[in-house]
């Protein structure tokens, strides 16, 4: 089932959508997704009301939000809400939500309708307000999302499902470093997140962080926000394979957290039904599974029935973004290099597949844990600061204390690769004494930096918008630029790849640490 992104970048799956690739569970599991996504869809068929929206119980009156997580769902399951099917007595879905008086009581309102309306592909307008500039404008000087003045500081939640709603409409993150540490900053002990500062962690919570936090920029192979996470996250799952909430002691799996959980496994390049994250043969998928009646309803807990309607949204949104691949696919794989780890979207015939190849192999770069190496995303300062200093098998010391820059924390994951560059006067920092480490890097930095390394006179630094230009043309005759130059544009994976690899081979460095 082919989607378009818009249709499938949804509360749970939004990180999913970007960064997973499909994963692979049993063929018999396989065969069954299928049929029992087709039964919730029949089930949520039975549950419509005549407005056009959904209760939280059958028969009960349409609820703005049970009806925004279903929306959510089909369009997960590749639904066409505006059709006939989904128009009892004239009114479909959305048109619920637009003859239903305006329920925007806090952000997390905002950002659930956004969310609803983007999935289904009807804009940003909700009783005449722009849910996006709306989002916009709560958004703190710390790079929280939150309505202060409603009580909101230090709400997670309302951050967290701000920046998913605003990402589904095509909306970049304003303050996007300040808003990824400002999240990693609430992390608690445990490794979890709870949905304000200050509370205990739980799963849910956690998850929807994990997602959030790979959409900002953390890389999941490597992060140790994220890996925390992970930890906590296994301290959530029973016996039986599902997940708690893990807020309160005795509390059992459900439905609804297994979902969670599975779209942040998936988002981190986890598989849930791996041996990893089963517990003899028990799963989260395995444990949502058997939670479906015959009609399609998800139990919230064996025998237990709790906003079964929202319950079987949310399990019906994990089921449809978990790609089965038969275990006896023979179809020809990609390329692998000697470290092991295949590159999905890297063909022996793309442009720089060697350069790309080499840096894996010797342990400078690294793939996702989905198999790709995603070579046209961009790399920020910080990012190409840890390249730096692994491809030049710098001796990378253990930095603490102040950084040196007032937009690098402490704990920041690549302070002692920014220090050992800063140090050498491979990199300098922005005026104001700032760094700006989730800033792209352009062409020409890239160039300047790499030109620092060699052991010649380093030419000087011209002034105005063509500053760089000594620096570019000697990068130029040392034969660092990557293909296609371009000094205002920012600098991809595959072309900071391409880059320091010459490098490496100009300066003629080996395994040895310099």
């Amino acid at each position: 089932m082919v989607l378009k992104r818009h249709k499938i970048i949804i509360a749970f799956i939004i990180v999913l959508v970007f960064f997973s690739s499909c994963v692979s569970v049993s063929a018999s599991q396989g065969e069954n997704f299928a049929a029992e996504i087709q039964k919730t869809v029949r089930y949520l068929h039975t549950t419509q009301n005549q407005d056009g929206g959904f209760p939280y119980k059958e028969g009960q009156e349409s609820s703005q939000s049970v009806t925004c997580w279903v929306i959510m769902a089909l369009a997960a399951a590749g639904e066409d809400i505006n059709a006939r099917e989904w128009t009892p007595g004239s009114k479909n879905p959305v048109d619920f939500l637009n003859n239903c008086p305006e329920d925007l009581n806090n952000t997390c309102d905002y950002a659930r309708t956004l969310l609803a309306l983007t999935s289904a592909d009807q804009g940003m307008i909700y009783h005449g307000t722009n849910l996006v500039q709306s989002i916009l404008s709560f958004q703190q000087e710390d790079g929280q999302f939150a309505q202060v003045l409603k009580g909101e500081k230090g709400f997670i939640n309302s951050h967290m499902w701000s920046i998913l709603a605003l990402d589904s409409a095509g909306q970049e993150i304003p303050d996007k470093e300040k808003a990824r540490q400002w999240l990693m900053n609430r992390q608690n002990n445990d490794g979890g997140f709870g949905w304000c500062e200050g509370i205990p962690s739980d799963a849910d919570d956690t998850a929807v962080a994990i997602q959030v936090l790979t959409l900002l920029g953390e890389d999941p192979s490597c992060s140790e926000v994220i890996k925390n996470s992970l930890d906590y996250l296994e301290t959530c799952q029973a016996e039986d394979g599902g997940f708690s909430s893990g807020y309160l002691a005795g509390t059992k799996s459900n439905a609804s957290t297994d979902a969670s959980v599975i779209q942040a496994l998936l988002a981190a390049g986890q598989l849930p039904a791996s041996e990893a994250w089963s517990v003899q043969d028990n799963n989260a998928v395995t444990h949502l599974l058997g939670l479906q009646d015959q009609s399609g309803l998800f139990y919230y807990m064996p025998g237990v029935i709790a906003g079964p309607i929202k319950t079987s949204a949310a399990a019906l949104q994990s089921l449809s973004n978990i790609s089965c691949v038969p275990e006896n696919n023979s179809a020809k794989q990609p390329p692998e290099p000697a470290n092991g780890l295949v590159l999905n979207d890297v063909p022996e015939a793309y442009w720089a597949y060697q350069q790309i190849s080499e840096l894996v192999k010797a342990d400078v770069l690294n793939g996702y844990p989905d198999g790709t190496f995603r070579p046209e995303n961009p790399v920020n300062r910080a990012e190409f600061a840890a390249m730096l200093v692994k491809g030049m098998n710098l001796a990378n010391g253990s930095y603490s204390g102040e950084s040196g820059f007032i937009d690098v924390a402490e704990n920041f994951w690549a302070l002692s690769y920014i220090k050992t560059c800063t140090e050498k006067g491979y990199v300098n920092g922005m005026p104001g004494g700032e760094f700006r480490p989730g800033q792209s890097i352009t062409g020409a930095q890239l160039a300047a930096i790499l030109v620092r390394t060699l052991p010649i006179e380093t030419p000087a630094t011209g002034s105005g918008p063509y500053w760089y230009l000594e620096l570019v043309k000697t990068a130029s005759e040392n034969g660092l630029l990557y293909p296609d130059f371009n000094p205002e544009a920012a600098a991809n994976r595959a072309q900071c790849a391409y880059s320091i690899m010459k490098l490496r081979d100009k300066l003629k460095i080996n395994g040895e640490v310099q």
